[in-house]
């Protein structure tokens, strides 16, 4: 393999890089092109054979992207980033491509929006959130043009995909090769940074792994524990290395000191009675005694002085030295570049004493105005999550803490009202608006139950959450007084739309919980025991019969303490079911002496 190394000063996207590319005319075939953050033991021979193939038989084809199947809180997903597919499994052709966040800033950011005229060539999509996006593409020699006729183009994803999947005039395609038993994922912030540190700890990316050996110089060995240990580094026998430990060459760790689910660099000093937990350490650095370091990184050179504790989430850059019995507060970023250096490069460093102590040599860093990490279009929440360390159940205590901030004023902005929006309250409008619709203008029960589940998935919500919507809204439509053909009995309403509601029923535990529901609707519904069981005692009949319901379901959900508890009607409602019970009972014994008799002619 040869390696040319193309530098350009003005490249400041990946769009820019392919426009550099294109200007040059360094490519002239079918290339991969992948992001330099990605950790990946992928063989890429099956997927770029899939995309010549596809490419002979559709010179349209363009692009083939690498994505792997992973579940939702797998941990080499970036928490807040993600990507939303929509997929033909039968061509595998990406159809659409939106990014997600985990946080949105207005309620158009929140919705999938699409084309859909995409379902008159595509009968069958798939809407998935489960892939990571690996950044691997087999791209064709038409890539980089494309970025130079469509000079905006700066992502490949947001930009490039996005913009060939919604253009009609330029008539290309992009596909997709699936995959799930290799290991991709990207180092695009400190949280990943940490993941992806230790799934190559554990082997997950096997064969790179530390005692591969693969960087000149490197001699790790592998040991029990997942510990990886070179053969110049000195313990002290009264040190405690404990499991998923990295440690480099000539690197010294002194007495009473504890290591755990850490990487320590080469060349480092550990003192006496240190505790290092979930860090990383890099080379030549220094941590005298009694320090408490945990779920950090601490950068080349650096010097912790004796009794220093580093909290979680601290990143500690090249050549900072924190002084004796400081405590560096969670999430500090600390530095040695002085603050006016872009402007002036002779600037001198001015440490800040309250947060690297008296002897300390360092500053809190801030961003730049007008950089990517100051970008007040990115929720501030998506970077909060995306930090080394960082605890959700903070992030949920700094959201109410806001919002009681918020409650002193009223604001005056539509995008600051929609953030304030409950998620259920939202979801419960929405559902109520498309089964209006749906009632209003005739919809068919396939049509509505397409919209309920893109809904369904749109704000991340099971079952369970949708039958507890969708039952009472049907059940509020009948009119316990009503005659025959007004379309409002409970015969009319039940054979018009409980179809609908037994889309959202699958399985026996969805049935029984189907029926609490049902039981509680009728009671909420009607403040009489009389009009609540002229809906419920039809309504559970008619998905018997409908085989909605299984009459195992129907049972235990009679005998089920639950059932017969609540308010005054919906104990009353439970009598009600009694003769149906006596039924089923009576049937299935019934059934049972028969099979005892056929088993005695035998």
């Amino acid at each position: 393999m040869k390696i040319h190394t193309i530098v350009s000063q003005e490249c400041m996207s990946v769009g820019d890089a392919m426009r550099e590319l294109d200007a040059k005319q360094l490519i002239d075939t079918d290339f991969i092109l992948v992001t330099g953050d990605v950790v990946s033991n992928m063989k890429l021979d099956r997927v770029l054979e899939e995309h010549r193939a596809r490419r002979q038989a559709d010179k349209s084809a363009i692009m083939t992207m690498v994505l792997k199947k992973a579940s939702p809180l797998h941990r080499s997903r970036a928490v807040g980033d993600g990507s939303l597919f929509v997929l033909d499994q039968a061509s595998k052709e990406c159809l659409h491509y939106q990014p997600v966040k985990a946080f949105k800033s207005t309620r158009q950011d929140r919705r999938l929006t699409m084309n859909m005229e995409v379902f008159d060539k595509h009968p069958e999509v798939q809407i998935r959130n489960d892939l990571i996006d690996c950044q691997v593409d087999i791209c064709s020699v038409e890539v980089p043009a494309l970025f130079t006729e469509n000079f905006d183009y700066q992502d490949i994803r947001a930009d490039f995909v996005h913009g060939i999947l919604t253009s009609d005039l330029l008539g290309k395609t992009i596909h997709f090769h699936e995959v799930s038993d290799i290991y991709a994922a990207r180092v695009r912030s400190t949280q990943m940074y940490d993941a992806i540190s230790k799934d190559i700890i554990s082997r997950w990316t096997f064969p790179m792994v530390p005692d591969s050996n693969l960087q000149a110089g490197d001699c790790y060995e592998f040991r029990r524990g997942l510990v990886y240990k070179e053969k110049s580094v000195v313990l002290s026998r009264t040190s405690v290395v404990e499991d998923k430990v990295v440690i480099g060459a000539n690197t010294q760790i002194a007495e009473m000191s504890v290591l755990s689910n850490c990487v320590i660099g080469k060349n480092c000093v550990i003192g006496k009675n240190v505790k290092i937990d979930s860090a990383y350490i890099w080379d030549n650095v220094t941590i005298k005694d009694n320090c408490i370091v945990k779920q950090c990184i601490i950068a080349d050179n650096a010097v912790l002085e004796e009794g220093v504790t580093v909290s979680k989430g601290c990143l500690i850059s090249f050549n900072v030295t924190i002084g004796a019995n400081t405590t560096v507060p969670a999430y500090s970023r600390l530095t040695t570049l002085a603050e006016d250096a872009d402007e002036d490069s002779d600037a001198e460093l001015v440490s800040e004493p309250a947060v690297v102590g008296a002897t300390g040599r360092g500053r809190s860093f801030k961003e730049a105005e007008g950089s990517d990490d100051s970008d007040e279009e990115i929720d501030p929440k998506n970077k909060l999550v995306n930090r080394l360390a960082y605890d959700m159940t903070a992030l949920h205590l700094e959201d109410k803490a806001q919002e009681d901030s918020a409650s002193e004023f009223e604001s005056e902005t539509s995008d600051l009202e929609e953030e304030e929006v409950n998620p259920a309250e939202e979801l419960d409008r929405e559902i109520a608006q498309t089964l209006e619709r749906a009632f209003k203008d005739g919809h068919t029960v396939d049509i509505a139950a397409l919209e309920l589940n893109t809904l369904r998935m749109a704000s991340n919500s099971n079952f369970h959450e949708m039958r507890k919507r969708i039952v009472p809204s049907v059940l509020k439509n009948i009119d316990v007084t009503a005659k025959a053909g007004s379309g409002k009995t409970v015969k009319e309403i039940l054979v018009r739309w409980g179809p609908l509601i037994g889309r959202m029923i699958h399985d026996e535990a969805d049935q029984i919980d189907g029926l609490f529901i049902l039981q509680r609707a009728c009671a909420t519904l009607h403040n009489d025991f009389t009009s609540a069981k002229a809906i419920f005692a039809p309504a559970l009949r008619y998905f018997y019969d409908e085989d909605i319901l299984e009459e195992d379901a129907i049972l235990e959900w009679y005998h089920d303490e639950k059932s017969n508890q609540g308010t005054e009607i919906e104990q009353k409602l439970r009598g009600s079911a009694a003769p149906m019970i006596a039924f089923l009972e009576q049937s299935d014994d019934e059934d049972s002496d028969e099979e005892d008799e056929d088993e005695d002619d035998e």
